[in-house]
């Protein structure tokens, strides 16, 4: 459970809390409620479920296949999102945002990894959260500190002996979307909202320990009034529905607002809990993605609002052209009265005996194929691929289009192209992650045990606990955690060409570079064209920079280093005095 100081209230302010929390999730549930059943309807989308087991129209067993359009394009997209999120190792990149904090950078960025592969699962998480974002248009992560109690038992002299251990760690997680109630009537749940609250389930067992390690009070009345309850089905109720609500409302006899988060059971009208915000700056630690952007709107878009009516149509389209089919295959057998007996039964290699074929017995077609619903799929195909962004090439497939030979580097034209609209779905995703990084840095800094790093790292530990030590006004203004990903890379052996052609360029200009480096020291060559050599350095220096920046490297310092310093005072001019362009201390004007 998160940590932090309880609230003291009177019998009377917890009354009165009770009720506001009441009426507001009462007030909030009514509008969540419609919002549930909007994402249920997209989930069966996704899932391609039939609205009925049976159709019944135009007869008992047509056609009931779904096409499940929506699933096509969700999966291609958070494949795509995923795979380039974790290509890259570490999973966030610590930036000093000032020069003295550039050696503690790396010791904070490798105490971050340690913690992503030792303590918590991202990537199972990441997993669960990017398919809500891309199917439903938005999505939340949740960054709290953990802190709970594990009791475990082991063999001992005198028999089995308790032991407990307090684990306290960060534990970014999904939320799931039905779970999150924002308050009604204000779109902007983070910020601006009154409040926000979080669904969750917990067993009697649960319940009982949070109590016995002094964090929830009145269980009791929780488990007693779940006792007798049933679910629909008819089987007993396991869980109890419990509300953690993140308030920034007055408190009872306060005139102004306070950070509060209360732990509510609806049902009993019980407020189990109360604490002040244990975070920095009394944020929520909800962190929210969205796929599409819809300007003033909480929800954002997503694949099956965009594609829920192109699906529905193709999968009428489909279903007709089936039963269409179905109609062309059927023939009835007419005849003259009395020359076939009722009830004869007709199969494939059945022989009738009649005495006149021609005039006796017919057949007649009940229907004929039309070929003008295959052109109405593909149009439906189509638009689906311009609204959604996934297309042949993006599944791994070659065009589909008839007469289409595309070279290879036409191919890749077009992957390039076609990926600057996933690059941008990344980049809002790379953003929201930054954000959980960032979290988890401050987490960190408030919750973790002095000495701590050092015993994780090592001599290294000592940079991270100073930074950890920090007061926290500086720690955002010194240090910035970004994800490393930022692009979505085609695939590994373009990426792997991509450096590979990098590296010949920065080869040669390494090269040049030296020559121009001896040029300058040498005693016997004239003041100007040192002058001139070193300007040109300078220029070359920024056009790499421009160039190394479009293969999406980050620490571009570490791959164009300045050279060497050339003495004086402040190392900006040479024995000779040759005067170099920019020039600070003791390095060769970004060169």
């Amino acid at each position: 459970m998160t940590p932090g100081l309880p609230v003291p209230l009177t019998e009377s302010d917890i009354r009165v809390l009770a009720d506001y929390l009441d009426n507001e999730l009462e007030e909030g549930l009514r509008l969540h409620v419609e919002r549930e059943d909007r994402l249920t309807k997209w989930q069966k989308a996704y899932d391609g479920e039939p609205a009925s087991p049976k159709k019944d129209f135009p007869w008992p067993g047509a056609c009931n296949v779904v096409i499940p359009l929506i699933g096509i394009a969700v999966d291609s997209i958070v494949a795509r999102i995923v795979n380039t999120l974790f290509s890259v190792e570490p999973f966030w990149t610590v930036r000093p945002l000032r020069p003295e904090m550039e050696r503690f950078a790396k010791p904070v960025e490798s105490f971050l990894e340690w913690s992503r592969q030792s303590e918590y699962n991202m990537y199972r998480e990441v997993r669960r959260w990017a398919p809500e974002v891309v199917k439903f248009g938005w999505g939340y992560l949740k960054v709290p500190w953990d802190m709970h109690t594990i009791r475990e038992f082991s063999h001992g002299e005198a028999g089995p002996e308790l032991m407990e251990s307090l684990i306290r760690r960060p534990n970014p997680h999904h939320v799931l979307l039905r779970d999150v109630i924002p308050q009604a009537g204000v779109e902007d749940e983070l910020e601006q909202a009154e409040w926000l609250a979080q669904r969750f389930y917990l067993t009697d067992g649960q319940l009982r320990a949070r109590q016995a390690e002094g964090i929830f009070h009145n269980v009791d009345r929780v488990i007693a009034f779940k006792q007798g309850a049933t679910t629909g089905e008819g089987v007993r109720e396991k869980l109890s529905r419990i509300y953690e609500v993140w308030c920034n409302v007055a408190l009872p006899g306060q005139f102004l607002a306070d950070s509060f988060v209360a732990t509510f059971h609806k049902d009993t009208k019980t407020i189990l809990r109360v604490i002040y915000n244990p975070y920095f700056n009394l944020k929520r630690p909800f962190v929210k993605a969205k796929f599409i952007e819809q300007e003033g709107r909480l929800e954002g878009m997503g694949i099956a609002k965009r594609l829920f009516d192109m699906q529905h149509e193709i999968t009428t389209i489909h279903c007709q052209q089936v039963d269409n089919a179905t109609i062309a295959n059927t023939r009835f057998f007419i005849g003259r009265r009395g020359v076939v007996r009722p009830r004869t039964r007709v199969y494939p290699g059945r022989f009738l005996t009649v005495p006149d074929p021609e005039r006796d017995i017919k057949t007649v077609q009940l229907g004929d194929v039309y070929n003008s619903m295959h052109t109405l799929s593909v149009e439906i195909l189509a638009f689906s691929e311009r609204a959604s962004g996934v297309s042949d090439p993006s599944l791994g497939r070659e065009s589909s289009v008839v007469g289409t030979r595309a070279t290879a580097t036409g191919t890749l034209a077009i992957l390039q192209e076609g990926n600057r609209r996933f690059d941008l779905n990344v980049r809002d995703i790379r953003d929201s992650l930054s954000e959980v990084g960032r979290l988890v840095l401050e987490l960190n800094h408030q919750h973790r045990p002095e000495g701590f790093a050092f015993f994780v790292q090592g001599p290294d530990g000592q940079l991270t606990e100073q930074v950890l030590r920090l007061p926290k006004e500086f720690l955002a203004s010194r240090m910035a955690v970004e994800l490393t990903a930022s692009t979505a890379t085609i695939n590994r052996d373009i990426e792997r060409q991509g450096l590979m052609t990098l590296l010949g360029t920065l080869v040669q200009y390494y090269e040049r570079t030296l020559q121009i480096g001896t040029l300058i020291v040498n005693p016997q060559v004239p003041v100007e064209l040192k002058q001139m050599a070193a300007t040109m350095a300078e220029g070359g220096r920024r056009v790499m920079e421009r160039l190394v920046q479009t293969f999406n490297v980050k620490d571009i310092d570490a791959v164009l280093p300045p050279i060497f310093a050339l003495g004086g005072d402040n190392g900006a001019a040479d024995s000779a005095g040759v005067p170099v362009p920019g020039s600070e201390n003791g390095a060769l004007a970004g060169v």
